[in-house]
C-alpha cells in the first residue's frame, strides 16, 4: 500500500469511529443545548436544511458547493474543526474540494499612468503660461507709458533721405 492510501483508509476509519457529518452535529447541538430553530436562526438557514444536515440526507440539500458553505457555518458556530468536517464531506460525495482564498500578487501594468498630482500639477502651469503670455501686451502698454513713442499714421512709412 502507498502511502495516499494509507493515508485514505486511516481517515476512513477516524471517520467511522465518530460516527456520520450530521451525528456529529447533531451531538455538539445537543452538547451545546440548541435547538434547531436557534440554529437555523444564528446561521440564517431553513431549519430543513439543519434537519438534513444532521439526517445526512442528500437529497434534501442543495448543491454540494452550498452544503460546503452550511458546514462550515455550523462547524464555525458549534466549534468544531471546519476543515476535518469539509474533507469528510468531501470524500463521502463527488463534490470538489473546499475553496482556499489565496492572495494574488500584484502585478505591474504595461502603461504606468502618472499621479493625479503631478497631472494637476503641470496643468496649472501651463495654464499659468498661457495667462502670462496672453497678459504680455497689455503689461507692456502699461510699462511703456511712462516713455514717448513716436507713432506713425498707419500706412505712411517715413523713409531717410536719399544722399546719405
Amino acid at each position: 500500500m502507498s502511502a495516499g492510501q494509507d493515508a485514505d483508509a486511516v481517515a476512513k476509519a477516524s471517520a467511522e469511529r465518530e460516527g456520520s457529518i450530521g451525528q456529529q452535529l447533531r451531538a455538539a447541538r445537543n452538547g451545546r443545548e440548541l435547538d434547531i430553530e436557534t440554529v437555523a436562526r444564528e446561521l440564517k438557514l431553513d431549519a430543513a436544511i439543519i434537519r438534513a444536515l444532521e439526517a445526512d440526507d442528500r437529497g434534501a440539500l442543495p448543491a454540494p458547493i452550498f452544503v460546503q458553505g452550511y458546514l462550515r457555518s455550523y462547524a464555525r458556530l458549534l466549534g468544531l474543526p471546519e476543515q476535518e468536517l469539509l474533507k469528510r464531506f468531501a470524500a463521502t460525495t463527488a463534490a470538489p474540494p473546499p475553496l482556499t482564498v489565496t492572495r494574488v500578487e500584484n502585478s505591474v501594468p504595461f502603461l504606468q499612468l502618472p499621479s493625479t498630482r503631478l497631472v494637476r500639477n503641470i496643468v496649472l502651469v501651463l495654464l499659468i503660461g498661457i495667462m502670462i503670455w496672453l497678459a504680455y501686451p497689455f503689461a507692456e502698454r502699461l510699462l511703456s507709458r511712462g516713455e514717448v513713442v513716436e507713432e506713425q499714421e498707419p500706412g505712411h512709412l517715413e523713409l531717410p533721405p536719399a544722399g546719405r
